[in-house]
């Protein structure tokens, strides 16, 4: 008989509870499932901190339903979003992805965001036919991930790849480009030299979404990355 999967043995595994958002909404996780997909919270909840000893952690600044469908990742793999994807609820999907992956960039669920990545590539399909996403996910994408971040390699790629250069002569792509950071902007400006200077590159939406996938930071022989 084949053995259990790691992430099924859930027999005399304790729980940890978060509380989530204003309203404090409980989510209780079996605590080695958790651990063995976030080195974050493994040392929150091992560690001398209050969270270790109370077996809970407080996130009154987090969306419950991107935490409810981190759990639901954890336990099946899988999640589902709030509205059907579809071209006209496209932006709404971005957003709920984003807000996904900033939980999981935060606590470095590395496949987690992989798992977005490959969301996003298939959202380009040409059979979609969806919209970029808009200047206030990106925004959002900017203002809650760190540099390395995959996602926003990918909202430069859908700007540089996915965009007519004649939107960049709009009166008002200035003023979007603005509201959304200045670090996208020196993203962009780069990739789109990139682009010109390179046009027999292939557009990054062509290649394999495990192109972008990220990997955890190798660690030292004394345990620390």
């Amino acid at each position: 008989m084949a053995e259990t999967p790691v992430h099924l043995k859930f027999e005399g595994v304790p729980f940890v509870t978060f509380y989530v958002g204003p309203n404090k909404v409980a989510f209780h996780v079996h605590q080695d499932l958790l651990f063995d997909a976030s080195p974050v919270l493994k040392a929150a909840f091992s560690g001398n901190f209050q969270e270790a000893s109370e077996r809970s952690m407080s996130l009154p600044e987090e969306d419950k339903d991107s935490v409810g469908r981190m759990i639901q990742w954890l336990y099946t793999r899988k999640f589902e979003l709030t509205t059907p994807v579809s071209k006209k609820t496209s932006q709404e999907c971005y957003m709920q992805l984003a807000m996904l992956n900033t939980l999981a960039d935060k606590y470095d669920i590395f496949l987690l965001k992989n798992h977005i990545v490959d969301e996003l590539f298939d959202l380009t399909k040409e059979l979609r036919n969806f919209q970029p996403p808009l200047i206030p996910v990106v925004a959002y994408v900017y203002n809650n991930t760190t540099e390395r971040s995959s996602f926003r390699k990918l909202m430069v790629a859908w700007y540089a790849f996915g965009i007519e250069l004649k939107w960049y002569e709009l009166d008002h792509t200035k003023i979007l480009l603005a509201e959304a950071s200045q670090e996208f902007a020196i993203d962009l400006v780069v990739a789109l030299a990139a682009k010109l200077e390179y046009p027999e590159r292939r557009p990054p939406f062509t290649l394999p979404s495990s192109s972008y996938h990220e990997t955890p930071p190798e660690k030292t022989d004394s345990g620390r990355d």
